[in-house]
């Protein structure tokens, strides 16, 4: 039986090392090229955890093979605790259930080569098109996570549209008519490279500003979804002459990044500026002043999704959606009601 040492001396690292990533452990620093380098070496040998090396596994459990498919690079999941929750809420599910995570793949940190997965499930994460995945793996044992890949495989969401109607009803409703919007560019990756779209939170945000007739494209700022861009967008938002008295932005690291731009200039949130967000990161409750966000409940969006694998590969024959609520948490960036009239 191949054992972690023979994976540790094909890999050229220590068996500690092997035994931390194989079981998911993102707390370990270690170059992604070692990393690929574990999981080839575990693929050629056939390496298998035992029950004995699994966390928490009923005898009869059996052990089955998955791999986890990431929209974004690992630098973007490390930055953005989003990502981070999902794999955890994933990773935890796993353990639970005697899994084995065998490989885990950085869409965009591939090359040109798209490689092949002999494994008993996939779960997908983020916007990539079913093409793509099934040119890498031939189970039909596939789950999506933030993206319904089709109605033909099972998925695990939540409803950004209402999402973004909580948060953006809360600041409508607190009397604010000039609104910006700060977000991110999303993109779908396809067998043949890189799709870009537009995000759905913006989509519905202009949706909405337009019923209400207060949509303005000046007051719309997009750039990649990192947290130093919400630092650089609301900078140039705040160069605009007439400026929006509060701003809807897309997640919870790119919004902390605003307050800071917001702050430099000697403004104040949300008295100068209301602030609205989503994901209700830990941090959000404690930044200054802290986030107004839409909580999003990605652990266990990560745990849902294992559950539906195990379902399928059990022998489920039809297709399972499933939509994760949201709840708006109102704090302090967001203020009271203000009249503008005065």
């Amino acid at each position: 039986m191949v054992t972690i040492k023979d994976v540790a001396k094909k890999a050229e690292v220590s068996s500690a090392t092997v035994s931390r990533v194989l079981n998911g452990d993102r707390t370990l620093q270690v170059a992604e090229e070692t990393r690929r380098r574990i999981f080839d070496a575990a693929e050629q040998l056939q390496y298998k955890k035992t029950k004995s090396r699994a966390l928490k596994v009923s005898d009869d459990a059996s052990t089955h093979r998955i791999g986890l498919v990431i929209w974004g690079s690992e630098q973007l999941e490390s930055s953005d605790p989003y990502f981070i929750f999902i794999r955890q809420g994933v990773v935890k599910e796993c353990a639970k259930q005697g899994i084995d995570v065998s490989r885990v793949i950085f869409l965009d940190e591939l090359e040109s080569n798209i490689p092949r997965l002999d494994l008993d499930g996939i779960i997908v994460i983020g916007k990539v098109h079913i093409n793509l995945v099934q040119q890498m793996t031939q189970t039909d044992h596939i789950v999506s996570i933030d993206y319904a890949l089709d109605d033909a495989h099972d998925s695990v969401v939540f409803d950004l549209g209402k999402a973004t109607r909580q948060a953006l009803n809360h600041l409508l409703s607190l009397g604010h008519q000039r609104i910006g919007y700060i977000g991110g560019i999303s993109y779908v990756f396809m067998p043949e490279g890189r799709i870009h779209t537009v995000d759905a939170r913006e989509k519905e945000f202009e949706t909405i500003m337009r019923e209400h007739g207060l949509y303005d494209p000046d007051y719309v700022f997009v750039d990649e979804w990192r947290t130093e861009q919400g630092y650089q967008l609301m900078k140039k938002a705040l160069e605009l002459k007439l400026r929006p008295t509060a701003f809807l932005i897309g997640s919870d690291t790119m919004a902390i990044a605003a307050l800071k731009a917001i702050h430099e200039l000697g403004l104040r949130v949300p008295q100068d500026i209301a602030i609205a967000s989503f994901d209700d990161i830990p941090l959000a409750s404690y930044v200054t002043p802290p986030l107004t966000t839409v909580r999003v409940l990605t652990e266990e969006m990560g745990m849902t999704a294992v559950k539906l694998l195990v379902d399928r590969i059990n022998g489920r024959d039809y297709p399972m959606h499933v939509s994760i609520p949201t709840e708006l948490i109102v704090r302090d960036s967001s203020g009271d009601k203000i009249d503008f009239g005065k």
